[in-house]
């Protein structure tokens, strides 16, 4: 009698990952396919409950899912394999809705001929801490530009506001201009910068941060 070999935890996660996948209405099979089909080993955590969450929500998507095959498969796996390892390790629950955001947007608005922005949006996300989201997107809501020295969060210093603030514009997602200009010992520009979101910002707030 032959015994049957044993899963390995690698192997049960991907059996687990696997069946999340193919729960995606419509395009849960194909994307299945390409994804194990490189057969590269993979880690996964927190994404099985991520693909339950996220079937549902397909399922409402009927209309606007595009096909598989309008996609790029090779920058289509990249892509995938890099979103399940950053929401491997994401602790928080508002990230990893921004993290639906994008993997749905994905599949509407297929991976082709831009893929390094695509890639920047994720990483972004991924680097990017709750706080700097918040900030983009209140930012973004606002009617004209912002001084920095008006935005406030109850419970948080002004200078991780900055810190933050100054983290989006070198990503690119916001431009400033200086307001008044102080000159002394006690005086703080930083506070005193104009911010809005540039078209770039917009572009990763439609993609990652709206539903």
């Amino acid at each position: 009698m032959t015994d049957t070999p044993k899963l390995t935890s690698s192997d049960k996660r991907d059996l687990i990952i696997q069946a999340g996948m193919q729960l995606v209405p419509y395009v849960g099979g194909s994307l299945t396919s390409l994804y194990f089909g490189a057969k590269q080993e993979k880690r996964f955590k927190r994404l099985e409950s991520f693909y339950q969450e996220i079937a549902s929500e397909i399922e409402k998507m009927k209309g606007s899912i595009s096909s598989v095959d309008k996609q790029d498969p090779i920058a289509l796996e990249a892509i995938i394999e890099s979103l399940h390892e950053k929401i491997e390790v994401e602790p928080t629950l508002e990230k990893r809705e921004f993290f639906k955001n994008y993997f749905k947007n994905t599949l509407k608005f297929p991976v082709a001929g831009n893929f390094d922005e695509r890639k920047y949006f994720l990483d972004a996300l991924y680097e990017m801490t709750l706080l700097e989201c918040e900030l983009l997107a209140f930012i973004d809501s606002q009617p004209n530009s912002i001084q920095v020295g008006n935005i406030q969060k109850p419970g948080t210093n002004k200078y991780a506001v900055v810190g933050a603030i100054g983290r989006l514009k070198s990503r690119g997602f916001l431009t400033a201009t200086q307001g008044s200009f102080a000159v002394g010992g006690g005086a703080d520009n930083s506070l005193q910068e104009i911010v809005s979101v540039s078209s770039f910002g917009k572009s990763f707030i439609t993609f990652c941060l709206h539903a």
